[in-house]
């Protein structure tokens, strides 16, 4: 239980006995932990060392228990201040590993995935090693036809990891998808759609980034590359910036609108992402009658003469 905290088999025993008992010399610890006395004394010695027990003067010296609720809490204080100092070494060593790569092996810089199985292996272990930000392009085809919902990103807002997503208007005619990208919405994605996003993308960190080699339209990403940080990764990184900018929000926290409805809003965004009024109205939950009715009153009370138009004044009046 306790070597989160650096706790060892035998300290962790010697812990919980003198818990149970007041005072014990470290003879009487070996008995009770049918261990040698060499070994109970350096386990409690070690307990004393990291303020877990008090050891008096007398000789033979006894060991007793420091306060469960004070001395745990104090040691894991301890070893967050450990990981956070450890973390923050992070970038110094990244630099140098990274300047070394770039001088002697650029070649490893681009590391090739070969198969749905390696790619969905790596993008979850980058996912879950994720610190501060994910950026991500995202667009059909998906493995096995259809998008399935993601526990890593899941356990990612959890943290308070930040996510930002550019999604294809296409991902949001699949049925299930808008759904999927509302409940993330909701757990503090940013989602924004296009049209067409430039290419699928994950982003870590800004450090590694992993892109499909293969074909829009092959229904399986069969081959795709990890970028480590470098130029190239930078250059991806303005490319999701450049995209985002220009990007609309969906599925956003309505603003203060007093006289706008939920759903226009929500309308307004899809279709400012230019959705067709087929698959706005399966996302809303409404007929196309009622969809074009929607629109056609969202276009008077903007003064908008085309859809485009609408949208462009949507977002100057903060409405998306």
């Amino acid at each position: 239980m306790l070597d989160g905290v650096g706790l060892g088999e035998a300290e962790e025993r010697a812990y919980r006995l003198l818990l149970r008992v007041p005072s014990l010399t470290a003879r009487e610890i070996a008995t009770h932990m049918e261990t040698p006395p060499g070994i109970s004394r350096r386990a409690a010695d070690a307990l004393v060392e990291i303020g877990l027990a008090n050891a008096d003067d007398a000789t033979p010296a006894r060991y007793t228990a420091i306060d469960p609720r004070i001395a745990i809490p104090a040691l894991v204080r301890m070893r967050q201040a450990e990981l956070a100092r450890t973390s923050a070494a992070l970038p110094s060593y990244a630099a140098e590993y990274q300047e070394r790569m770039l001088r002697t092996e650029p070649q490893r810089l681009v590391e090739v995935l070969d198969g749905p199985g390696a790619i969905t292996e790596r993008v979850s272990t980058l996912l879950r090693s994720a610190e501060e930000e994910v950026l991500a392009f995202d667009e059909p085809p998906y493995v096995g036809g259809t998008p399935s919902a993601n526990t890593d990103e899941y356990d990612l807002l959890a943290r308070g990891v930040a996510v930002r997503a550019v999604y294809a208007a296409e991902a949001l005619s699949i049925d299930g998808k808008a759904d999927d990208i509302r409940d993330l919405v909701e757990r503090g994605e940013q989602a924004r759609v296009v049209p067409h996003v430039p290419l699928k993308m994950v982003l870590v960190d800004r450090r590694a980034a992993v892109i499909p080699l293969t074909a829009r339209a092959e229904s399986v990403r069969t081959t795709a590359v990890v970028v480590w940080q470098s130029r190239l990764c930078d250059a991806l990184i303005e490319l999701f910036e450049a995209t985002w900018e220009r990007a609309t929000p969906v599925f956003a926290l309505a603003s203060a609108v007093p006289d706008m409805e939920a759903v226009d809003r929500e309308l307004l965004s899809l279709l400012n992402a230019g959705l067709k009024d087929e698959t706005i109205a399966r996302q809303l939950g409404l007929s196309e009658r009622t969809v074009r009715r929607r629109v056609a009153d969202l276009l008077s009370r903007l003064g908008a003469t085309s859809r485009f138009q609408a949208g462009a004044k949507a977002a100057a009046r903060g409405w998306i």
